[in-house]
């Protein structure tokens, strides 16, 4: 989560909490904030980190979620991010699954021109994280602007590439969300009785998108 504090620098929540709660003695919880603010921010200093986003990540789409996520915890709680009982995991149950999940999601992947700009739409897998996805996107489709990844009950997420001056958040506004201007997240609603039973599909993903961008460019006109 994004947020401006009064002296306008920008934290994330993580670092809300250590200063608001005066935890900064508590040397485990200072790490985490440290850890979350370069993974928040997408800092440089992200190459240098242990891949803890990715193992929460695939353990949140596992059966016994929770016993996973609680020994994460555990570990962090005395300022342990990453061990050999995470990197067993990580290379034994995990990677064998990266990059067939990766080269799957590249496959189903379609582009748009949407308002001047290519989008490329493709539905998320649960096991990996959006970010990673998303930079493969940016890596393999050099003219892609903006990425839209979506889940099937109709979350969205999306990011814009590096250098470019797209809102995400804007978009996102949109679609009942919100986030950070270079990645953000929202909720396409399906109307009617079907509401239950739709499905979102890539093409309803692009038909929102052109209207959300579509307001967008109407505003700054």
């Amino acid at each position: 989560m994004l947020i401006l504090s009064e002296d306008q620098e920008q934290k994330c929540a993580s670092e809300l909490v250590v200063e608001n709660f005066d935890l900064k003695k508590r040397t485990a919880c200072e790490r985490m904030a440290k850890f979350a603010h370069i993974v928040d921010f997408r800092l440089p200093e992200i190459s240098t980190l242990p891949p803890l986003p990715e193992i929460i990540t695939f353990y949140r789409s596992l059966s016994d979620k929770y016993r996973k996520l609680q020994l994460i915890i555990k570990k962090a709680s005395k300022g342990i991010f990453w061990d050999e009982e995470l990197q067993q995991e990580y290379e034994e149950k995990y990677l064998p699954l990266k990059e067939s999940t990766i080269s799957s999601a590249m496959k189903s992947l379609l582009r748009h021109h949407i308002q001047g700009l290519v989008v490329a739409i493709t539905e998320s897998p649960r096991i990996l994280p959006k970010s990673l996805l998303a930079e493969r996107i940016f890596q393999e489709r050099p003219n892609v602007i903006l990425v839209a990844l979506y889940a099937q009950d109709g979350r969205v997420s999306i990011r814009r590439r590096a250098g470019t001056e797209i809102r995400c958040d804007l978009i996102a506004h949109r679609l009942n969300g919100g986030g950070h201007s270079y990645a953000a997240a929202g909720v396409i609603r399906c109307d009617g009785e079907s509401a239950t039973t739709t499905i979102l599909t890539a093409t309803r993903v692009a038909q929102e998108l052109q209207n959300a961008l579509k307001d967008m460019l109407s505003i700054r006109l």
